[in-house]
């Protein structure tokens, strides 16, 4: 038997707040990789920063590729089945948090050990 990597992508929110009007607004995007999740949460914060807008929190969160952390993917006659990627995996694999305002240090928080072959579930 041989085992699939399971396939990922990175999803993250910036929020921030204009000091002028006080409004409390967001930007998301998703990356392929940690590296490059790590650099464009870093530039969306400078950029928000640079601005005139306060940074209030900013993180990420590893994802199956396949089917978003929903851990069911849509089916050839309109309902859902198991994700095989992740056999059926929900919410994220890991976490990204920012350590300081700055957005210049992360943090790392693994949801889980996926060193196992994956085995799907069984729909109920």
């Amino acid at each position: 038997m041989t085992q699939d990597a399971l396939r990922t992508k990175w999803k993250f929110v910036v929020e921030f707040e204009d000091e002028e009007t006080n409004e409390i607004s967001g930007t998301i995007g998703q990356a392929d990789t940690r590296e490059e999740c790590e650099g464009l949460l870093e530039f969306e914060m400078q950029y928000h920063n640079s601005h005139g807008r306060i940074v209030l929190h900013a993180e990420a969160a590893e994802v199956c590729a396949k089917c978003e952390g929903e851990g069911q993917i849509a089916a050839m006659n309109g309902g859902l089945v198991i994700c095989d990627g992740c056999g059926g995996r929900l919410g994220p694999i890991s976490n990204l948090a920012t350590l300081r305002p700055n957005g210049t240090e992360f943090l790392l928080i693994r949801r889980g050990d996926f060193s196992d072959p994956l085995s799907p579930r069984r729909a109920a």
